[in-house]
């Protein structure tokens, strides 16, 4: 028998399990029976509820593979009280299963003396006091009557967004009474979410209001900006970037990218937004939180739509498996305005749609075209993209069409919507990190971070989509990632037959292994693959490794360097090497 705790935590907003605020833990369950020990989780959980005074929460559960997830209900100021009576219920379930023979009894004390389980309650009580914060509720229940929009954190509450925005410390709240609620409004916010594309889809959505005359805002996993203006730079895709974002005066439009862990570690970030999109969904970080399993993975992805307000428009990728089935089993619950996008104009998803009256972006005839009850609109041509370098990077056209989609279906003119598709380019100005394209001495150079199988098969079909005299590429895994893993993502970069591989050491990422570790297990893989070693170099840097690279090409040649650190490094590198 194993109970492992692996997690526990605050829920602040809707989150996979329901749309409440509470508290949850992840835990790995072996030799027990599952449902059995939610059954005596919820039990424990029901008798402390009952002795803090909060008789009117509730439980909930999900069961995995191999382990559960349990939530309670709390008040939002009583969230961290509520992480503690589930730690409470949870070492109680432990002592529970550790005297097998003792049979459960409804008496909370039947864990026979292992903790003073009177002194905890006593420290619940006084800890769910202290934290009570009744003028707060009181507000928060007010702007959710007169549709303000809130934000609340342990230090500042705030009601507007952008311009109309007002903080107070969390201890300084003003008289409800007082509140001009006809003072605070919203802007514009759209939801952006899925394994790959998340980023480029952002950057592009926010091209597309700036063009529509917003001062846009973006949150991702790498900054937080505001117009032109950087406001801080790191992973910023969870509730704090999205609050930090949204309270900025200069705001009037909002691209928040939600990524996979802010949504199981927080919940949304806010509710009631405008659109969402789900850009795709493919194998990446499993077996974090509970979600071992594509299914899983997908059904995280889809909470932004219980963000959506009023049956706004949910942006979907129709050439998406794992999208498809999870909306064909939940439609019901789901928006009635979907928008779907897909490569193919007779993807039998958009025929369907089509009948229905029923918006969608696609490609014909090598240009992106939008249409919704019957009426269509030729946005662009392919080949004019900046970013799709002549339709090889078709990743990039899809996410085009994704843009395109949930810009037009919350209204965005045409023009403003061409305009930035025109402007937007695969370089680290526009689009840092993602199919950066560079010519130097007559070669094209790519720069990317591709870091699972899915964004790497992207980038293995544009570079084959490319004419090159030789190829060169330059490839560094993280160390989080398991062997089979760094070989599964080398062997699919390795489709584009490179006639030189550049190996090189990671040393910001190695995450616990030692150095030389992942250069061995690439160079396993690319020797099985047909590589020979004759064809293969080594560096102990990404910088060192691309400086090597591009003291050897020629023109004609294609070089595809795989950059997950030092790309600042190796942007200056490049620009700054001579072009002849």
């Amino acid at each position: 028998m194993q109970l492992t705790l692996d997690d526990s935590r605050r829920l602040t907003g809707k989150n996979l399990l329901w749309d409440k605020p509470g508290a949850i833990i992840d835990a790995y369950i072996d030799g027990v029976d599952k449902l059995e020990l939610v059954h005596v989780w919820q039990a424990y959980v029901t008798q402390l509820l009952g002795r803090v005074g909060w008789q009117d929460q509730q439980t909930c559960y999900r069961i995995f593979n191999n382990g559960v997830n349990l939530a309670i209900s709390a008040p939002l100021d009583g969230l961290y009280a509520a992480v503690d009576l589930n730690d409470i219920a949870w070492r109680m379930v432990e002592c529970h299963y550790e005297q097998a023979t003792t049979p459960f009894e409804d008496d909370v004390n039947s864990t026979n003396g292992e903790f003073d389980l009177e002194l905890k309650i006593a420290a619940l009580i006084l800890a769910i006091k202290e934290e009570s914060h009744a003028e707060l509720l009181e507000i928060i229940a007010l702007a959710e009557q007169e549709n303000v929009p809130f934000l609340v954190d342990d230090e500042e509450f705030s009601l507007g967004f952008g311009a109309s925005t007002q903080i107070w410390p969390i201890d300084q709240l003003p008289q409800a009474s007082n509140i001009q609620w006809q003072l605070y409004k919203r802007v514009p916010c759209v939801y952006v979410t899925g394994t790959n594309g998340k980023s480029t889809t952002v950057r592009l959505l926010s091209k597309m209001f700036t063009k529509a005359a917003y001062c846009c805002g973006v949150t991702s996993t790498d900054f937080i900006k505001v117009g032109d203006n950087i406001i801080d730079t790191g992973d910023y895709s969870g509730p704090s970037g999205a609050r930090m974002l949204l309270r900025e005066k200069a705001l009037e439009a909002a691209v928040l990218e939600v990524a996979r862990g802010g949504l199981l570690r927080r919940g949304l970030p806010i509710a009631n937004v405008d659109a969402a999109i789900i850009t795709n969904v493919a194998e990446d970080h499993l077996g974090q939180y509970g979600i071992n399993d594509l299914a899983g993975l997908t059904a995280t992805k889809f909470m932004v739509a219980k963000g959506l307000s009023n049956n706004k428009p949910l942006t979907l990728n129709a050439d998406d498996c794992h999208i498809l089935r999870h909306y064909n089993a939940n439609k019901a619950q789901l928006s009635r305005t979907i928008c779907w996008f897909s490569l193919d104009e007779n993807n039998p998803t958009l025929i369907s749609h089509r009948q229905l009256g029923g918006s969608q972006c696609f490609v014909r005839n090598h240009r992106l075209i939008y249409q919704s009850a019957g009426e269509e609109t030729d946005i662009i041509g392919i080949d004019d993209i900046p970013m799709t370098l002549k339709g090889a990077a078709l990743h990039n056209v899809r996410n085009a069409l994704g843009a395109i989609a949930m810009a037009k279906s919350i209204g965005l003119k045409h023009e403003a919507i061409k305009a930035a598709l025109l402007e937007f380019r695969s370089d680290a100005e526009d689009n840092p990190g993602r199919g950066n394209l560079y010519s130097i001495k007559g070669a094209t150079v790519i720069v990317d971070f591709a870091h699972n199988v899915h964004s790497m098969d992207a980038m293995a079909n544009t570079l084959n989509a490319m004419p090159a005299k030789r190829r060169f590429l330059m490839l560094g895994h993280a160390g989080d990632r398991s062997d089979s893993e760094i070989t599964k993502l080398t062997q699919s970069i390795l489709k584009i037959a490179p006639d030189h591989l550049m190996i090189t050491e990671t040393p910001e990422y190695l995450r616990g292994r030692e150095l030389g570790e992942i250069p061995k297990i690439i160079s396993k893989a690319a020797l099985a693959s047909g590589l020979s070693e004759d064809q293969l170099s080594y560096s102990d840097s990404p910088s060192c490794g691309a400086a090597n690279i591009l003291s050897q090409i020629n023109e004609g040649d294609l070089v595809f360097l795989m950059v997950l650190s030092q790309r600042q490094a190796i942007d200056t590198l490049l620009n700054e090497f001579p072009l002849t």
